[in-house]
């Protein structure tokens, strides 16, 4: 499902479509770079002024600065010491934004099966001032099948 950054194909979507998910990906990249680094102060800047943000511990923050708050707290946890890598697996306009489905693969937090982490990520994305920049996101991970008695 993933791919290596810099080589994202994007071959189940159209050539419209695969072409939006191109242009979107360095946002994408630049974001794990950031995460990589520990930096939630510049992978801040990636969300717009009145972003939303609701990490997979359910911790909510809104605008700059709850933003920064969230990945702040998911980077000195959760992702303290990891590798972030995000593969967009579907982009959807809507209007003048985007809804994007996501996978964050997170190495160094390895499943019990010595896998990489796999976070789905849902986006609403818009550009501005010449960029695309995150406006809404909601990372989680999918449950596992409960079993019946």
């Amino acid at each position: 499902m993933s791919t290596q950054q810099g080589a994202h194909a994007h071959p189940a979507m159209s050539p419209v479509i695969r072409k939006l998910a191109d242009e979107i990906q360095p946002l994408f990249d630049s974001l794990a770079a950031c995460m990589d680094r520990g930096d939630a102060r510049e992978a801040a800047t990636h969300f717009a002024e009145d972003a939303n943000l609701i990490s997979p511990s359910g911790m909510a923050g809104s605008g700059a600065v709850g933003v920064q708050r969230v990945l702040a707290s998911d980077l000195a946890s959760i992702l303290k010491g990891t590798h972030s890598q995000f593969t967009i697996d579907a982009v959807r306009p809507v209007g003048d934004a985007v809804f994007v489905d996501a996978t964050h693969e997170i190495v160094g937090a390895e499943t019990g099966g010595g896998q990489p982490f796999q976070i789905h990520v849902v986006a609403l994305l818009r550009k501005q001032g010449g960029g695309w920049k995150l406006m809404e996101a909601r990372p989680y991970a999918f449950m596992t099948p409960m079993t019946t008695h």
